[in-house]
């Protein structure tokens, strides 16, 4: 015959009631979304890149047209970036 009572609550299962706890595995699962997230981020670039190498092959666009493209829009963007940046308040 057992004589032995049945154990209370350890010290372990009030830790995993604890807001720190808690936080602890929040925080744990935000880092797997990021991630994931950045895989993600990382497997879109690698479509995209390989997508303008074949539409570059497809239309027979050179490094050096690409490149004069990219310039003549970079002061565009420029431009908005500053613009953007102009409107943002800090506090």
């Amino acid at each position: 015959m057992r004589t032995s009572a049945a154990p209370g609550p350890s010290a372990a299962d009030h830790l995993h009631d604890a807001p720190a706890a808690r936080a602890i595995q929040a925080t744990a699962r935000q880092a797997l979304r990021a991630r994931r997230a950045e895989a993600v981020r990382l497997r879109q670039r690698a479509a995209l890149l390989e997508l303008l190498v074949q539409t570059m092959a497809e239309l027979h666009i050179s490094m050096a047209e690409l490149n004069a493209a990219r310039r003549a829009t970079l002061p565009a963007a420029t431009y908005f970036l500053a613009r953007r940046s102009a409107n943002c308040k800090t506090d």
